[in-house]
């Protein structure tokens, strides 16, 4: 059977197969990028980075990952604080899909926001063609974004270990909250005993913590410049050698001067009282505080886990020395 098609017809069938090929082509030769990083949680130091102290700090295995994909439309998460903050500093032509997805707990003192900002980055760095030069000139690029263009008052802490990942110590001598100061410095660490991070559930912004605290500092309240002083030097003393018990004394001393200054809560003291009396070693916050993670050391995270699933908590992670900021396929 024979199909007569008038020329018109057969011009338009064409200019659709050409169109349809087009958008095949099209398709196979759109640009993707995708990174992810880790969260992060604070051994000892915290939060004596922010005023040029020092930090032992660990990674999470959970992480926050970003996929660029160029298109014909432009598709952004819900919340775009820390999109509109990256093409603040990165402007990128085009319009493009981005899809995020988040392991971190969000607003639980790990991190989260930082990870994803830093891969967020890290895939718009890609795009445009800029060099992210070493991981530490990039920490301090993404903390600069986090604290300017985003608006949240953020530690150095958190950019230097979701980029560089690990379990590490890192000097951030001459840094200031306000002024950057020198790159910070970042070696491998090791330390006794195991740990477990138990999630409070209670949320909470780290600028809501630092905010008030770095402002009493900038006013050089003494009860404020003493406890950083003192957080930094014992983190430093702790990287130079210690034995399980002595870590585990210096973290309880970390976690009372940060009660000290109004940084726990209620959640918080029940969390690593609870943590004590069902086996830890020890336990602090994480984070910030005012909720999120505690970060519990013991001999056995398998078993405190065990016990205080019994007894409520369900949130948890074994932190290590997981990868840092990571190129995804």
């Amino acid at each position: 059977m024979t199909i007569l098609v008038s020329k018109p017809e057969s011009v338009r069938l064409c200019a659709n197969l050409v169109d349809v090929r087009g958008n095949v082509e099209r398709v196979a030769t759109s640009r993707r990028f995708s990174f992810s990083a880790p969260g992060r949680a604070g051994i000892l130091g915290n939060p004596s980075d922010i005023y040029g102290g020092f930090v032992l700090s660990v990674s999470t295995p959970a992480r926050n990952y970003c996929t660029l994909e160029e298109g014909s439309e432009w598709e952004l998460p819900d919340d775009q604080t820390l999109w509109n903050a990256t093409v603040a500093r990165v402007p990128i032509e085009g319009k493009w899909r981005v899809t995020w997805n988040c392991e971190v707990p969000r607003s639980s003192g790990l991190a989260g926001s930082t990870a994803l900002l830093a891969a967020t980055l890290a895939c718009v760095y890609e795009a445009v063609g800029l060099e992210r030069g070493s991981l530490a000139e990039f920490s301090e690029v993404v903390r600069d974004v986090e604290l300017k263009e985003a608006g949240i008052v953020c530690g150095y802490q958190d950019a230097y270990m979701v980029i560089h990942g690990g379990r590490r110590s890192i000097d951030f001598v001459g840094k200031h909250p306000i002024d950057g100061g020198p790159l910070g410095k970042v070696q491998d660490v090791t330390l006794p005993g195991e740990f477990l991070l138990v999630t409070t559930g209670v949320k909470r912004l780290s600028g809501s913590v630092h905010g008030p605290l770095r402002d009493r500092w900038l006013s050089g309240e003494r009860k404020v410049v003493d406890a950083m002083n003192e957080l930094a030097g014992m983190a430093r003393q702790a990287a130079r050698g210690v034995d399980l018990q002595e870590l585990g004394k210096a973290m309880t001393r970390n976690f009372e001067i940060v009660q000290s200054l109004g940084g726990s809560g209620e959640a918080v003291d029940q969390l690593v009282a609870d943590c004590l009396s069902h086996g830890a070693i020890s336990a602090k916050l994480a984070g910030a505080g005012m909720g999120g993670t505690v970060i519990a050391l013991c001999d056995d995270p398998v078993e405190l886990q065990r016990r205080l699933l019994k007894i409520g908590y369900s949130r948890f992670l074994r932190p290590g020395p997981y990868e840092g900021l990571r190129k995804e396929q």
